[in-house]
């Protein structure tokens, strides 16, 4: 799984009330296949992940923006993005921000040199993926690696509550099938679990019975044919 992954799925696919999943087409398409399911969850889950760490760095980005316009309140566009990019490249070390500095300023300017290239692009990716490996590696580390093991051979975690108060509403709603799915993308099936209502999380760990890349590939593969046909 990886951010463009994530960000096709939640793109194409949409939640009813009730949580089930459907293409998102005039003609409803339900997805009914578990790990299917599972793995559109999981991409809505990260996805959701991603968009919060970006929102931090859109908000260094208007912090500085809002310092030039108070000094210099007519600045030409061009002098306002190269200003602003180094401000911002000396804030966060260097320079992967660029297109999302162009996005912010596009929001209220047209211009010729707000248009991206390819390579700042590239960047801002770079930043998503690093984003959701980090936090698919903490999240699988935390609740499934180094959680403590009972006698009757149950592992258990908890959520922290500062951890729970930063995931969206969706996400609260989509946790089971996001640990679930980590556990898939690291090889190992959490069986028998159950999550409560203040996010403690008990399973039984097993590996799986072969690597979960084959299974993930079909997964994609039968999700892009879906697309195609009906997009």
């Amino acid at each position: 799984m990886n951010y463009k992954t994530c960000k096709i799925l939640n793109d194409n696919f949409k939640l009813d009330d009730k949580y089930n999943v459907f293409l998102n087409v005039k003609k409803k398409i339900e997805i009914t296949d578990g790990l299917e399911k599972g793995y559109i969850y999981a991409a809505m889950y990260f996805y959701d992940d991603v968009q919060r760490e970006i929102r931090k760095l859109d908000k260094v980005i208007r912090k500085h923006l809002d310092a030039i316009n108070l000094d210099s309140p007519n600045m030409e566009i061009p002098l306002l993005l190269v200003e602003l990019s180094r401000r911002v490249a000396a804030a966060i070390g260097d320079d992967s921000l660029d297109a999302l500095v162009k996005e912010v300023l596009s929001e209220t300017h047209k211009h010729l040199t707000l248009a991206k290239e390819a390579g700042e692009v590239d960047k801002l990716d770079a930043i998503k993926e690093s984003i959701l490996t980090e936090n698919l590696g903490t999240l699988f580390d935390t609740v499934i690696k180094d959680s403590a093991k009972n006698d009757k051979g149950y592992k258990s975690a908890a959520l922290s509550e500062a951890y729970v108060e930063k995931l969206t509403e969706r996400q609260k709603k989509l946790v089971s099938p996001a640990v679930k799915m980590v556990g898939f993308l690291n090889d190992v099936r959490l069986d028998e679990f159950e999550l409560t209502k203040d996010f403690s999380i008990s399973f039984k760990l097993y590996s799986t019975s072969a690597p979960f890349k084959v299974k993930e590939e079909s997964i994609k593969r039968n999700l892009k044919k879906l697309m195609d046909d009906n997009i």
